[in-house]
């Protein structure tokens, strides 16, 4: 009885050693598409039983309980039914070393420990919207100092609940020949998700469908056979990229024709199997643009005119062929602003053409995500998932904060048109003229920070 009582002792006292060692939070990163996204296990360990919580940082979620936890011979599992999410890990010098799969997706996950109460980074902490009267003044300010040291120029537009609380417009008189008329600028791939828009309008009316294929419309192009509409949508196509070509980088900025477009195309060949993976592609919206006009037997403008234009009453809302003289030049800058040489705009029609306002970027966005151009259906299909590229749409995080929208560059101009449901504020702005950052990275985070109460601070004048 003696011998059996202490081996039953030193088996709880084994347990009770390996729970304290797998009891507190765990963090590891996904990696997905190149973006990486933290998440935190919380375990606990009381009554004998396993439970456990899952905090996704980046996503803003905490707290969320997972289902099932257990704990044996070293190895953790967990799954949480609603997510259709399971781990399962080996505790190994002091790290869980095993995959989280979900829908279908497994990836490689090591979970390390965390103590929460000495976090310092600023990336896992769940940020909320600051409060906006002060916010916008701080945006104030820093576009003020960007104007009065010549670092930038572009507008900006801030909706909240559907509606504008603020515009900007900044910069544009130090730059040369400065015009009062000039009111718009070129949004480059932004354009792309008017172009999916006007695609998933098609479906809707049974005129298309995303598992159509290519070969359908243009049996020519290099693995059409097996290209469906959907993967064109979301660069999963395994198309190549007419407008970037190595031995002529900007061969765009003079007007090419169809034929130059279509050569280029098929000379490029197929990347890789379609659906396996995904790479950013301006052929497949260029593709999907020409199967929008042969189905409708409209142009570009003339369907942009009938599924966004008119339905949401837009004013300065430019394609290419409308030739429009109020947009704004792009700029770069060498000891003085010297102006760039852009896209001849008829080479990227429904690619990167199209030339507006920020405030006109924000009634759209809104317009999609109210519904008010796009059906429920059609909108759940383009958004992202776990990959970084839905069909038209794309996820931009700050922190903990998923913002859905698009982004788009000329050769010179970049702009930004986002949305946050959660707060139920979009953010949309346009820069022809950048000397603080790439592609206007550095603004967003500015803007963001503003906004979030994160901390920020301004670029040195130059």
């Amino acid at each position: 009885m003696k011998n059996k009582f202490l081996l039953f002792l030193s088996l709880l006292l084994f347990n009770s050693v390996f729970s304290q060692q797998i009891v507190g939070s765990w963090m590891g990163e996904l990696e997905i598409q190149g973006t990486k996204l933290p998440l935190i296990i919380n375990v606990k360990h009381e009554n004998n039983v396993y439970s456990a919580t899952l905090d996704s940082p980046l996503q803003g979620a905490a707290g969320i309980p997972i289902d099932k936890t257990t704990f044996v011979n070293n190895e953790l599992s967990f799954e949480n039914a609603a997510m259709n999410a399971k781990f399962k890990g080996t505790l190994k010098d002091s790290e869980i070393i095993g995959t989280f799969s979900q829908n279908g997706m497994v990836l490689p996950l090591t979970l390390k420990p965390f103590d929460k109460s000495k976090n310092k980074d600023k990336n896992l902490e769940i940020l909320k919207l600051s409060n906006l009267a002060e916010s916008l003044v701080k945006i104030e300010d820093f576009l003020f100092y960007l104007e009065k040291n010549n670092l930038e120029a572009g507008e900006i537009s801030i909706f909240k609940d559907g509606k504008e609380i603020y515009k900007r417009n900044f910069g544009e008189k130090n730059l040369p020949d400065y015009r009062s008329t000039n009111n718009t600028y070129q949004i480059g791939s932004i354009t792309k998700t008017m172009t999916a828009i006007m695609i998933f309008k098609l479906i809707e009316n049974n005129q298309l469908n995303l598992t159509d294929k290519l070969s359908k419309y243009f049996p020519q192009i290099p693995n059409s056979e097996n290209i469906t509409i959907s993967q064109m949508l979301n660069h999963s196509a395994g198309l190549g990229d007419y407008v970037q070509v190595k031995d002529q980088p900007k061969w765009l900025i003079k007007k090419a024709t169809e034929q130059q477009i279509f050569n280029r195309i098929i000379e490029q060949g197929s990347l890789f199997e379609p659906g396996s993976t995904q790479q950013y592609s301006n052929s497949g919206y260029y593709l999907l643009t020409k199967i929008l006009e042969k189905i409708t037997k409209k142009s570009y403008a003339e369907n942009l005119d009938q599924y966004i234009i008119k339905p949401l009453k837009l004013e300065q809302f430019y394609t290419a062929n409308k030739k429009p003289s109020n947009v704004y030049k792009s700029f770069a800058f060498d000891k003085k602003w010297i102006p760039i040489t852009d896209f001849d705009f008829n080479s990227i029609v429904g690619v990167g053409d199209i030339a507006t306002t920020p405030y006109n970027l924000n009634i759209i966005i809104n317009a999609i995500f109210d519904r008010k151009i796009i059906s429920e259906t059609s909108l759940q299909a383009m958004m992202p998932d776990e990959k970084r590229f839905g069909k038209g749409l794309a996820i931009v995080p700050f922190h903990n904060k998923i913002f859905v929208g698009h982004s788009g560059g000329t050769y010179g101009t970049n702009s930004l048109m986002i949305y946050n449901g959660e707060d139920d504020i979009s953010i949309s702005y346009s820069l022809n003229a950048d000397r603080i950052g790439i592609a206007g990275n550095d603004f967003a985070i500015a803007i963001f920070s503003f906004l979030y109460g994160a901390d920020y601070e301004f670029p040195k004048a130059q």
